[in-house]
């Protein structure tokens, strides 16, 4: 378990509104942070929920929050944390280490799916940067490359075939990072998730169905597969082994 993050931080500029950059959540990450050091993980936790619930969207914030919550052995809260954190810093060694760490020491020990060198590689280039830092980076990369053609108008012939050569590189490496950004941002559209925050759930064979298929418990992360909203609400859940079943959404956190 890596220790808490102690960095300053400029939390209200990342806010978002007016009234959560007037919120002195600098002030609370440092009391935070303090309570933390301290041993008073209880009131760390308070803080760092208290800056959450004001609107900030920040992967040490998380970070910090979900490891405060571990200490405390809330082991379903501390994963949903590490996993917000995870989505807004994929590239973050720390944050996937306590995950997996978490993850180890809960009921529902599901292997994640094993990937082949290529996949891995793919993975690493696709999870290095955060996808505002890809759509900036790819902006960065369309303005070069129109500038190469404008230069090239202009050139001479050799210095016409070395800004062809550059600017091959620099088309594959935004058609690689718009790739990498499409499928993320598929995703943020598409696909959503959900940790179990309770004891147990029992998946059923259908919505208010008589057999259990299967049960889960605390810190297990469902996929959504479908949502229905007849005779109560209804969840179709899958897990990484290919298991699905209906769950009610009670005691279920999305990330």
């Amino acid at each position: 378990m890596r220790p808490v993050r102690a960095m300053a931080l400029m939390l209200a500029a990342l806010a978002g509104t007016t009234a959560v950059r007037a919120a002195p959540v600098d002030h609370w990450f440092e009391q935070a942070n303090r309570f933390y050091q301290s041993g008073q993980y209880d009131s760390a936790e308070a803080y760092y929920r208290k800056i959450v619930d004001s609107g900030v969207k920040n992967g040490a914030v998380f970070y910090n929050f979900g490891n405060a919550c571990f200490k405390q052995n809330k082991v379903g809260q501390a994963i949903l944390c590490y996993e917000r954190a995870q989505r807004l810093a994929p590239a973050d060694r720390e944050i996937t280490h306590n995950l997996r760490f978490v993850r180890a020491g809960t009921v529902d020990r599901i292997p994640e799916p094993e990937h082949s060198f290529f996949e891995q590689v793919l993975l690493v280039f696709h999870n290095a940067l955060p996808l505002n830092q890809q759509l900036w980076v790819l902006t960065g990369l369309l303005y070069a490359l129109a500038l190469m053609f404008a230069w090239a108008l202009y050139a001479s012939r050799n210095m016409r075939l070395w800004l062809i050569y550059v600017g091959s590189l620099v088309l594959i490496a935004g058609l690689a990072l718009g790739a990498s950004a499409g499928v993320k941002i598929h995703e943020l559209e598409t696909v959503e998730s959900a940790v179990v925050m309770k004891p147990s759930v029992d998946a059923l064979n259908a919505p208010e169905g008589d057999k259990v298929l299967f049960s889960a418990h605390e810190g297990t992360t469902f996929r959504i597969r479908q949502q229905m909203t007849q005779n109560g609400e209804w969840w179709l859940v899958s897990l990484p082994n290919g298991l699905s079943g209906w769950v009610s959404p009670e005691g279920l956190e999305k990330i």
